[in-house]
């Protein structure tokens, strides 16, 4: 639109040259050189202006953007697709991207964000996401939001509801359902995007969720120090069960070392183990006395015994 009033100006300044330059040649005598030098500089500005008007006739829209055509508070309902696109010289082109976009936007900060949980008590979430708008509504969304900027606003206004809503719908002792939660919230706040217009008609979709993440869940601290001790209190627990079921288990052997190991017993193992001798080459045999335990070696009494007398 400036640039049709730039030119319609020069076209106006190109008439008030070429008039000048009339009445400059009409009194003759030495004014012959200026009424030449107005009537060139007019056809510059003719030139300038006629170039001028038919550049606002055409607006080139870029790759990866959308643009919107509108005047006199009428607003085109088809979208300007990327390329040269030929306008009515008194419109305006909004130019919205159509690429996918980022929240947090750049160069803000981390929003953390209070919500409640099923017990009302306060948590700070952080999540990120990937949102793109459709260019079939770049009509509905710049007459019902606005500029980019606008955009972004009512973005970021559905995060946080859709943040909210979703965390409301788990208790504490859900934070450790991570993807679940994550899953909720991405449906709500793509659910957020959608806004009904203010004049009637349909709901359109102000943009479109391509990629949500949850990366970071904070209870409040007083909850976290509870978890806390309670793990602790766990650990501890655990420490004394094992500790009282080694305890039981060493009575245990303890006991059955005493039912077993009786004088019997070990007369019959020592039979047992005599027994066995028979059939092997040690014939070496403790003989578990009261004074003791003497060696008897019975392969030497045999060579013993077998050698003649001198």
């Amino acid at each position: 639109m400036g640039t049709l009033v730039f030119g319609f100006v020069l076209l106006a300044v190109a008439f008030f040259l070429r008039l000048g330059a009339a009445t400059v040649r009409t009194e003759g005598g030495s004014g012959r050189p200026v009424g030449g030098a107005l009537r060139l500089a007019s056809y510059v500005a003719i030139a300038a202006g006629v170039v001028l008007v038919l550049l606002s006739m055409f607006v080139v829209v870029d790759a990866g953007r959308v643009g919107v055509r509108h005047a006199f508070g009428f607003v085109d309902p088809k979208p300007l697709m990327p390329g040269i696109r030929f306008v009515t010289p008194w419109s305006s082109v909004e130019r919205y991207t159509t690429r996918e976009e980022q929240y947090p936007f750049s160069g803000e900060q981390v929003e953390e964000i209070a919500a409640l949980s099923r017990e009302q008590m306060g948590m700070t979430v952080d999540v990120g996401l990937r949102w793109q708008i459709d260019p079939a509504q770049a009509a509905h969304i710049y007459t019902e939001i606005g500029n980019e900027d606008q955009i972004h606003s009512a973005v970021r206004n559905a995060i946080r509801k859709g943040v909210r809503d979703a965390m409301v719908q788990y208790s504490i002792n859900d934070i450790s359902k991570r993807t679940q939660i994550a899953r909720t919230m991405e449906e709500l706040v793509d659910s957020a995007l959608v806004t009904q217009p203010r004049a009637g008609g349909p709901p359109f979709r102000i943009a479109t969720v391509t990629a949500f993440f949850l990366r970071d869940l904070q209870p409040p601290a007083q909850v976290i120090q509870a978890i806390n001790n309670k793990i602790a209190q766990e650990q501890q627990v655990e420490t004394e069960r094992h500790r009282v079921e080694v305890a039981r288990l060493q009575a245990e052997q303890q006991r059955l070392l005493n039912t077993t190991l009786t004088a019997e017993a070990l007369t019959r193992q020592y039979f047992d183990v005599l027994r066995e001798l028979k059939s092997s080459n040690n014939m070496i045999i403790l003989v578990p006395t009261e004074g003791g335990i003497p060696v008897l070696n019975i392969g030497e009494l045999r060579q013993n015994l077998r050698r003649p007398s001198p």
